[in-house]
């Protein structure tokens, strides 16, 4: 019932969007994945989130005894953190499929398995070659994987006759990076954000002609006397020669015939050209999720919340893509078998804050007991230094206030200082105090030598 559910409710082609792309804008300009990225700014955004996913280690692991450990051995791992294939290094492979997912809403691989249905290799197919569809019969595809009715299946497009028929190939077999979306294949970003971006567009190419063709001032010459054909236009010619273009602009025009200059244009700081382009930086960041310092737009950023948000834009913006990889990863990677194995991309290093804040932390966790010298050194990307690394050590005078109290708690003397000598025990045959008993007189020496040998010199009351 659940497969007939999936085929009847879903849809034949799941890559459908609910929103098309005009491809020419209301702006009166054309917006497609490939001229959305002539904007800076969606150039730097993609740059930014891509190479950023790509940098991090990324194994395989195994939770042994002491924790997570790399099962460097394993061919996978090999795939992951050095070699998808021949052609492609792992940062290559993680930064392609990351930038065909924001400009396409997917990327894809083909697994390459070996004769034993391992995976061997992984190559990144450009998504404008693969249509995914939903099995509405039994079927296999290249390598011989059995294609139940209802699952996802990829058709690949081998770009002309000549190189056969289209590729099948199961889901098991594709590597895909989704993107955002509401269905098992992303939607395409720049088909959502073409007004945004087409406005940018506009703009940009606003601006270069503005500078390219424009005269400052710019108006109109009006003559006095009537020119001939040939005069008035010898008079046009000389006039661009000398004030048109960027380099001539703002110089003294020179007019004779008795003509007059009438200025009825407008300047870049009239129509707020600079303003649009800062607005617009903001605007195109919204659609990746990427915050304007990272693309260079430092206009409200400050020495006090860079570093804040630098961390922030790791857990808000880079997560959520790492995840994908790492779920895409630990599903069509190990088999049914899997052994307990999973993946995990590193971004610690992408945490870090600055050196004194790191210094404090590691000394806070070593005064604890939680890290060792070793450990330390290994999160710094530093050689350890032995097995004398490995111990772990502790500030001795923490203790409980149950063990202060009861008079067992020992702490070793301040630098400098002598140990006070213990107390002599109370002698039975001396009368306690007026208004004391015996056993408040002894549970009062006890807590002042306690606190005796914790404070590291002798207490006076």
């Amino acid at each position: 019932m659940g497969i007939l559910a999936r085929v009847t409710s879903d849809q034949r082609y799941p890559g459908a969007a609910r929103v098309s792309n005009p491809i020419r804008t209301l702006a009166g300009v054309a917006i497609t994945p490939d001229t959305a990225i002539t904007s800076a700014t969606v150039w730097a955004c993609i740059r930014y989130l891509s190479q950023t996913v790509a940098v991090p280690p990324w194994h395989v692991k195994k939770d042994g005894k002491n924790g997570p450990e790399i099962q460097s051995s394993h061919g996978v791992d090999y795939l992951l953190w050095k070699r998808p294939s021949r052609e492609w290094s792992s940062f290559q492979f993680r930064e392609t499929l990351t930038h065909w997912a924001l400009r396409w809403g997917n990327g894809y691989g083909e697994i390459e398995p070996d004769q034993l249905g391992r995976p061997f290799a992984m190559w990144p197919i450009h998504p404008e070659r693969v249509t995914v569809y939903r099995a509405i019969e039994p079927a296999e595809d290249a390598y011989g994987t059995v294609i139940e009715t209802g699952d996802l299946y990829y058709e690949v497009d081998t770009r002309g006759e000549t190189q056969g028929p289209r590729t099948i190939l199961a889901a098991a077999n594709m590597f895909h990076i989704r993107g955002f979306g509401e269905g098992p294949v992303g939607v395409n970003v720049i088909s959502y954000a073409a007004q945004s971006l087409g406005w940018a567009r506009a703009a940009q190419l606003f601006g270069a002609s503005f500078f390219g063709n424009g005269m400052n001032p710019a108006g109109v010459v009006v003559n006095k006397k009537p020119l001939k054909p040939d005069g008035l236009k010898r008079q046009k010619a000389e006039f661009e020669q000398l004030y048109k273009g960027p380099n001539n602009a703002n110089r003294t025009a020179f007019l004779d015939n008795d003509a007059d200059w009438k200025a009825i244009g407008f300047n870049a700081r009239d129509a707020q050209l600079i303003d649009v382009h800062q607005f617009l930086i903001e605007e195109q960041c919204r659609w990746f999720g990427v915050p304007p310092h990272k693309v260079m737009h430092l206009l409200r950023a400050t020495f006090t919340n860079i570093e804040s948000q630098g961390i922030e834009v790791v857990v808000d913006s880079i997560s959520p893509w790492v995840k994908r990889f790492e779920d895409e990863a630990e599903y069509k990677l190990f088999g049914q078998n899997r052994q307990r194995l999973y993946t995990k991309i590193d971004m610690r290093g992408l945490m870090r804050g600055d050196m004194a804040a790191r210094v404090a932390y590691y000394q806070a966790m070593v005064g604890i007991g939680a890290y060792s010298p070793n450990r330390v050194l290994e999160l710094e990307d530093e050689n350890t230094i032995g097995a004398d690394g490995d111990i772990h050590v502790m500030q001795s005078q923490n203790v409980t206030l149950e063990r202060i109290a009861d008079g067992t708690a020992t702490a070793a003397a301040a630098p400098g200082s002598t140990p006070a000598e213990p107390a002599e025990p109370d002698d039975p045959a001396t009368p306690p105090e007026v208004g004391e008993d015996e056993e408040t007189q002894a549970r009062m020496a006890r807590r002042l030598y306690a606190i005796e040998q914790l404070m590291g010199e002798p207490t006076h009351v």
